[in-house]
């Protein structure tokens, strides 16, 4: 009876933490799409690298910190928070196109931390703490991370419900939103914050390698079924929980399989279905009728 408790509520916790994940990224999925920010969420969630190694080599400084499980992860909150608002800045100044500003931040993090990850392996001979999870993500969490999965989702969708005219405005228009009276600095920031709180939650379970799957392909899939932008989001978050389900099924089934890698194959399936469905309405709209 125990173990079956056990079980049950490890099934709950990863179901709860997956499920959330999956909406919050696809209710920002197409509004990414839209502003075409599909490489902002790469270079914010590579960035967590460069957090992780400087708690890494504080480490070697400090080895007490090594048993401080939570130190890591505070280094890739803070490290991507700051990356966020820094590409934030600068491709809302303009003075620098967004994908140079992405790729500065995204190589310069990734090169430190995996400077940073040599030398610890250097000293100590083996890797440092939460290698494996920040590159493949991993499911043994516990029910804190569960509960701040789904407290972040409800933010992240009561956000789009109360603000989803101002969102769309600036994610469709921007200088039109500008005109308009639109506080479009405040929703540019706001945006790219929500985006950033599904990263640092949805790296621990897919990893930084994969996350931003998650936040583009449910997007691009709906938008190729519907051009109604509220039946998109329904479509995105749909497709979003196939993948995060599918993936955990597979991951309870063969646990030596990460469920990172099974979430993303399922929603590259998904988008290939809808694209070829999109594909064979289009020609049956454009054929000319049959004369009898």
């Amino acid at each position: 009876m125990l173990l079956a408790a056990l079980a049950y509520s490890d099934l709950l916790t990863q179901l709860l933490t997956t499920a959330s994940i999956a909406v919050a990224c696809a209710t920002l999925s197409v509004f990414v799409i839209s502003r075409r920010w599909a490489l902002v969420g790469e270079g914010i969630s590579h960035s967590g690298f460069g957090g992780a190694g400087s708690v890494w080599l504080l480490m070697l400084a400090f080895p007490s910190l090594e048993h401080a499980t939570w130190a890591t992860y505070v280094g890739v909150i803070l490290a991507c928070l700051m990356t966020a608002m820094a590409i934030g800045f600068l491709t809302r100044s303009g003075r620098i196109n967004s994908d140079a500003a992405i790729g500065i931040f995204m190589v310069a993090s990734l090169a430190w931390g995996f400077l940073s990850q040599r030398i610890f392996v250097h000293v100590r001979q083996y890797s440092p703490a939460a290698w494996d999870m920040l590159l493949f993500g991993d499911l043994n969490v516990g029910p804190q991370f569960a509960m701040g999965s789904v407290a972040m989702c409800v933010v992240v969708v009561a956000v789009v419900a109360f603000l989803g005219k101002e969102i769309i405005a600036y994610c469709f228009d921007p200088m039109m939103a500008r005109a308009s009276g639109l506080r479009v600095g405040f929703i540019h920031y706001l945006l790219i914050t929500l985006v950033t709180l599904t990263i640092i939650a949805g790296a621990c379970v897919v990893g930084s390698v994969l996350i931003t799957a998650l936040l583009v392909l449910p997007g691009v899939a709906a938008l190729l079924l519907s051009d109604k932008l509220r039946t998109s989001i329904g479509v995105a978050i749909g497709m979003g929980l196939v993948g995060a389900i599918g993936g955990l099924i597979v991951y309870r089934a063969k646990p030596f399989i990460l469920p990172g890698p099974p979430i993303v194959l399922i929603l590259f399936a998904e988008f290939l279905i809808a694209y070829a469905y999109s594909r064979l309405a289009r020609r049956v709209r454009l054929s000319p009728p049959v004369s009898l």
